[in-house]
């Protein structure tokens, strides 16, 4: 945490040397209500989107939860997502989902590791095509490695399993990630549905940053936000912060001044990660209650005896 907060502190302290505080203030306040106002609705609608994408994945490793479920865990793992790194609540979030099955940690494990891989592929891909449509070698570069590594990994995951040491350690959670090739429809529904939320989160960014400059077209920020979001997923800083701003203002630089770029990635971490984390800070709270009742019944239970 006190490395993630000097990073976060030394990227907002290189980013002044370029914009001035002032500048950003003054952006802020004059920005487009309307943009704003539809940014701020996109992101409270992407919550059930998300929910959707985490019931599906778990459908495809044949772990039957409700959408309720899954939306109480998806809003404790975005307030998780305040104090845990490179977005790990997105995977804790799991953590917070009825266990069915003795080997239910192995089954969530493929669920979270096949939607991580997904989501990689969906970002990659969705920055890919706006940057071969505006030709931006830069963008065309990042986004061509990081789908080709996420297509080599989820083609090589099933063979791991032959590797001497790993493979006698990951055997049984090789088999659920292997099953999922069994339901193909459920799966590419599910990879829609991923490239859709992250669609979305290109379209609130687009906002944002329309709110600062109408005139940067939606193309160039579908470009420039998947790579920005991986370079926010670094755990380097607190929330992205300064990383996935540096990477939006690299990628749109000769497109709109760095101030304007700086204030929509402000405003991003604000609705992104501070926004939805508080709103689902208490069903967090909650769901440990609940816990912890149970543990304490457990507790009473086994030092009474059997009735």
């Amino acid at each position: 945490m006190a490395f993630r907060l000097l990073g976060t502190i030394a990227a907002i302290v290189v980013l002044l040397n370029i914009v001035d505080l002032g500048s950003i203030c003054d952006s802020i306040a004059a920005a487009n209500r309307r943009f704003l106002l539809a940014a701020t609705f996109l992101c409270l609608l992407s919550v059930s989107l998300i929910s959707f994408r985490l019931k599906l994945f778990l459908s495809v490793v044949k772990y039957p939860v409700t959408f309720r479920n899954c939306l109480r865990a998806t809003m404790c793992g975005l307030s998780l997502n305040l104090i845990l790194p490179a977005r790990g609540g997105d995977l804790l979030k799991l953590a917070y989902l009825p266990k069915k099955y003795d080997s239910s940690w192995r089954i969530l494990a493929g669920a979270a590791l096949l939607e991580r891989c997904v989501d990689l592929l969906a970002l990659g891909l969705i920055g890919l095509i706006a940057s071969l449509f505006l030709g931006l070698q830069n963008v065309i570069i990042t986004a061509s490695l990081v789908v080709l590594v996420t297509i080599s990994g989820l083609m090589l995951l099933p063979r791991l399993g032959s590797f001497p040491v790993i493979g006698k350690k990951i055997g049984n959670f090789l088999k659920i990630i292997q099953e999922t090739s069994r339901k193909k429809r459920v799966l590419l529904a599910g990879f829609f549905t991923s490239c859709l939320c992250w669609t979305t989160n290109s379209i609130i960014m687009g906002f944002l940053v329309k709110a600062f400059d109408d005139s940067v077209t939606t193309t160039h920020v579908f470009a420039a936000t998947p790579p920005s979001i991986l370079a926010g997923i670094v755990p380097v800083s607190l929330w992205g912060v300064g990383t996935r701003d540096g990477a939006l203002a690299y990628y749109l630089q000769g497109v709109t001044a760095a101030e304007n770029v700086l204030s929509a990635g402000f405003l991003y971490t604000v609705l992104v990660y501070w926004l939805l984390g508080l709103i689902g800070l208490p069903s967090l709270l909650l769901a440990k209650r609940k816990g912890l009742e149970i543990t304490d019944e457990s507790t009473k239970h086994n030092a009474l005896g059997p009735s």
